[in-house]
């Protein structure tokens, strides 16, 4: 699996936090940085400390569960849609 900028995922990961930069003038979204956790819990406190707003997260209890939803956020960010609508949450 990989991640949404194409690198390889860590066989122990559970949790990704993407710490991303919308752009208002075009609605689109950056991801910048990508950082993996191996504990589900601390990549939840990672995003909720966090001061970066367009930030998106990815977790699961099980490797299958984190890898759903890290497909499932993959789809939302390469949907035009969904990230315009993003917006009025940010």
């Amino acid at each position: 699996m990989k991640t949404f900028l194409g690198n390889e995922i860590q066989e122990n990961t559970l949790g990704i936090l993407y710490l991303c930069e919308y752009n208002y003038k075009d609605n689109t979204m950056k991801v910048g940085t990508v950082i993996e956790f191996e504990e589900p819990f601390q990549a939840l406190q990672a995003y909720a400390t966090i001061r970066v707003p367009e930030s998106q997260l990815a977790i699961g209890q099980t490797r299958e569960k984190f890898e759903h939803e890290l497909e499932s956020l993959h789809n939302k960010l390469n949907d035009p849609k969904w990230v315009k609508r993003l917006a009025e949450y940010l």
